[in-house]
């Protein structure tokens, strides 16, 4: 493709783009339904920016990978652990009861035994990319239909290693013996997984720890992108998931301090890729197709929407969820994934599926994410009928004690130290930030909440959970970097509370005007205490003390702030 192309189909992709996630986001439809959207209107049936989508959905599922590797981040080793049941028996019995029973509606449309069992299996596989986005968007990621969710997706990225595997059986393919034995694969692969846990656990955090406090953003941020994709290729090389590689590099660096940094650095190639893989999808939707054989594929994507989201719902009942909980999950996650594309394509390969099957499932599977976020919203709107707003899915307590109604502070200096001593003794949820790892290892050392990270980035303040803080504390002495969190902060989230320390009335009044909720000048409180002090020694009554310095602090420090010409004195 020539330049001046190039660019002019950019310019096509982008600005539909922007036309239908702003019109769907308007219609309360969510952002992924407008990118499907414009993956139809730039698609092979609309503007035909490009012929070959089928590499262009290659490349942006690195999408899901980074995506995966965010979520590893929030995923603490304890948490998952906690989780094992819903992870290997609910994800389990999901895939292979729902595999079944798709199978067996296959054999009576009339497909081949093996045909049957590889659609019943690919299909019975779930979307991570677009129910992980939808959970992300609406806050529900710790919710309790959030997390049973997502524990079914892990299983499905597990899941797709044997089915891989299974596809050659299925087509009767001759084994290959001059390939490696079994015992040795094995092999590889654990130790494959054993050198990805030592570098995520132990190497990783010391570069990261090297570049960070020699302020080599580019190394770090370079650094960051290669531990995911790195993950990702070495464990496409011995045929795992590599969205399950990146997934376990950000769980081993969840505990890091330098967690949210790494967050930030990676949420704008997760976001971009992640966009482009939910376009492609709309650019596989062959509209041809679908107006030659609608019926059979629309009652095909019927009727396997209502099996898994009857399995779902049936399964999450037997495994204690809530009504309104397995309500939500059935109709989030009966759509058919990104891993059908693989499955269905590594069976095109083998000769199992001939081209006309292979785009008849590829359709089946578009039509089934496209439905996605209407099915999403259906399924909050029954699950408030089943029980009150307020008792609806609640996040655990657990989970809202370290993520909800927090405290965010920028800086860890000796006033940021202080502030976050008392909302650690008041049992208020913090989390603190500073540039300087020094500070950071000696609050972590005091046990305090400290992670390194530049607070003046809107992506360290998004993998901070702003939209679910109380407040933010700006602590910093240098007034050019406070007012920059300040802008920042307020750019981007205009109604949270902010306070802020100020040098001086001078600084405290920009710092008001850039819209900082109470900034709070070091020099006249710290005079003000001084004369307080001085006053309590000389035996002037408390009360009246208290009066003094109240009605000095009082129509913003009009009675203490200087002259002009005192001003100008050094």
């Amino acid at each position: 493709m020539e330049v001046h192309d190039l660019l002019a189909a950019a310019v096509v992709l982008l600005a539909a783009t922007a036309f239908t996630t702003a019109l769907f986001k308007r219609l309360g439809l969510g952002s992924v339904l407008g990118l499907l959207a414009a993956g139809v209107l730039v698609g092979p049936f609309g503007f035909e920016v490009t012929e070959n989508v089928e590499g262009l959905r290659h490349v942006a599922e690195t999408g899901v990978v980074f995506l995966l590797f965010i979520i590893g981040l929030e995923m603490q080793p304890d948490k998952l652990w906690s989780m094992r049941r819903q992870v290997f028996g609910l994800g389990t019995l999901q895939v292979l009861i729902t595999g079944a029973a798709i199978a067996g509606l296959e054999l009576l449309l009339g497909r081949s035994l093996e045909v049957a069992i590889l659609i019943g299996l690919g299909l019975a596989l779930s979307s991570t990319a677009f129910v992980i986005q939808m959970l992300s968007e609406r806050g529900d990621f710790a919710s309790e239909h959030g997390q049973s969710a997502f524990a079914i997706l892990l299983l499905q990225d597990l899941a797709i290693v044997p089915l891989l595997a299974l596809v050659p059986i299925l087509a009767g393919a001759p084994t290959d013996t001059a390939g490696p034995p079994v015992w040795l694969q094995a092999l590889e692969i654990a130790a494959l997984l054993i050198a990805v846990f030592v570098i995520g656990r132990y190497l990783l955090p010391v570069l990261l720890h090297r570049l960070a406090a020699q302020r080599n953003r580019e190394a770090f941020a370079v650094v960051a992108a290669l531990a995911v994709i790195g993950a990702a290729w070495a464990m496409d090389k011995v045929g795992i998931s590599q969205a399950l590689g990146a997934f376990m590099v950000g769980m081993l660096l969840s505990g890091s301090a330098y967690r949210h940094q790494i967050e930030a650095v990676v949420e704008p190639f997760k976001g971009f890729l992640l966009g482009l893989f939910f376009i492609s999808v709309g650019m596989s939707i062959d509209i041809g197709l679908l107006w030659d054989d609608g019926v059979a594929v629309i009652g095909e994507v019927v009727a396997v929407l209502a099996i898994k989201a009857l399995i779902l719902f049936l399964l999450c009942v037997a495994f204690r969820l809530s009504r309104p909980a397995a309500v939500r999950v059935s109709l989030m996650l009966p759509q058919s994934g990104e891993f059908g594309f693989v499955l269905f394509g590594a069976a095109l390969t083998a000769g199992l599926i001939g081209d006309a099957q292979f785009a008849f499932l590829i359709l089946i599977v578009s039509i089934s994410m496209a439905v996605t976020p209407l099915l999403a919203k259906t399924g909050d709107r029954l699950a408030a009928l089943l029980a009150p707003p307020a008792a609806v899915d609640e996040p655990s307590a657990e989970w809202a004690a370290g993520m909800d109604r927090h405290v965010i502070v920028a800086g860890f200096g000796r006033v940021g130290r202080v502030v976050c001593l008392m909302l650690a003794r008041a049992g208020i949820p913090y989390l603190a930030f500073d540039r300087d790892t020094r500070r950071v290892a000696l609050g972590r050392q005091e046990g305090l909440d400290v992670h390194f990270g530049d607070v003046s980035n809107v992506h360290v303040l998004s993998a901070a959970g702003i939209g679910r803080a109380a407040a933010v504390v700006v602590t910093v002495n240098d007034v050019a970097v406070a007012q920059g969190v300040v802008s920042t902060v307020r750019g981007a989230y205009p109604d949270i509370p902010i306070h802020a320390r100020a040098l001086d009335l001078a600084s405290r009044d920009e710092l008001l005007r850039l819209g900082v909720t109470w900034a709070t000048p070091d020099t006249t409180e710290a005079s003000l205490l001084l004369g307080q002090a001085v006053l309590e020694h000389l035996g002037q009554p408390t009360r009246d003390v208290n009066t003094l310095v109240r009605d000095l602090r009082s129509d913003d420090y009009a009675r203490v702030r200087p002259s002009p010409r005192e001003a100008e004195l050094p």
